[in-house]
């Protein structure tokens, strides 16, 4: 007989996954959206516990004496804190806050929510589930997640504003100079992050090398960027890369023998 198993990450990531399909699917029909903020909650906890696991896998349930239930969203925040020193903010507890409430109402009493309270409370779960990945379980969520979500996810209300946000925050944190950010190719947002070859953007997490032009010196993403082979009569190829513009000044000018 098969067996399905899978590790306390994969688990996470597979809830969030569902959760995103339900709330694309809770744009057309509305009943979706509170099994979207189930799945997605099951995935902050799941990540939380995992994060716990990295300590010590004894710490994932919540009596250590006798290991049988798991640790519930508060109890994992609290030894994240005081055991594996992992550090949270106002946003974040915030963010907690309103998982703990929206499970129990959705669990245990009436769900009573406008379509814009539930769709403000999820992209707020969305940022705070996708940062601590990040930062905490060294996942990018939304790069990897599957075709079409990733692009659909980007359309929901309010969603890529909080990204913007936490972006911007994390930009801020790690003392990023702005010139080093960049319009980002994929989502057209000023949260690609060029410094010390990060090449990745901090809201929808797309990744690409840039390259140094061998005549300015200046960055270019590598599928911006244009190559030239210098090569001589006998085949020998010396290829040369350039961005956009001094490429098209190379073309204007031709200043071949200097490469030579």
């Amino acid at each position: 007989m098969s067996k399905l198993k899978m590790t306390l990450l994969e688990n996470s990531k597979s809830f969030f996954i569902e959760s995103i399909s339900k709330a694309v699917q809770a744009e057309k029909s509305e009943e979706h959206w509170k099994f979207a903020i189930l799945l997605l909650v099951q995935a902050i906890e799941t990540c939380l516990k995992e994060r716990l696991r990295w300590t010590q896998e004894i710490l994932i349930y919540s009596n250590i004496d006798k290991p049988k239930h798991t640790v519930d969203l508060w109890l994992a925040i609290s030894r994240l804190e005081k055991i594996s020193k992992v550090e949270f903010d106002s946003s974040d507890f915030s963010a907690i806050k309103t998982a703990s409430d929206l499970r129990n109402q959705i669990v245990h009493f009436e769900f009573n929510l406008s379509i814009e309270q539930i769709k403000s409370n999820f992209v707020t779960l969305v940022g705070f589930y996708t940062e601590f990945c990040q930062k905490h379980l060294d996942e990018d969520i939304i790069a990897n997640l599957p075709y079409p979500l990733d692009q659909e996810v980007m359309k929901l209300d309010k969603y890529v504003d909080e990204l913007e946000q936490r972006a911007k925050s994390r930009i801020e944190n790690e003392v990023i100079n702005f010139e080093n950010v960049w319009e980002c190719s994929a989502c057209k947002r000023d949260s690609f992050v060029i410094e010390d070859a990060i090449d990745t953007c901090y809201v929808c997490g797309y990744y690409e090398p840039t390259v140094e032009c061998e005549s300015c010196s200046e960055l270019e993403l590598e599928s911006e960027i244009q190559g030239v082979d210098f090569g001589n009569m006998k085949g020998i190829e010396n290829w040369k890369y350039f961005c956009r513009d001094c490429y098209e000044k190379l073309e204007t000018e031709n200043p071949y023998d200097e490469y030579y």
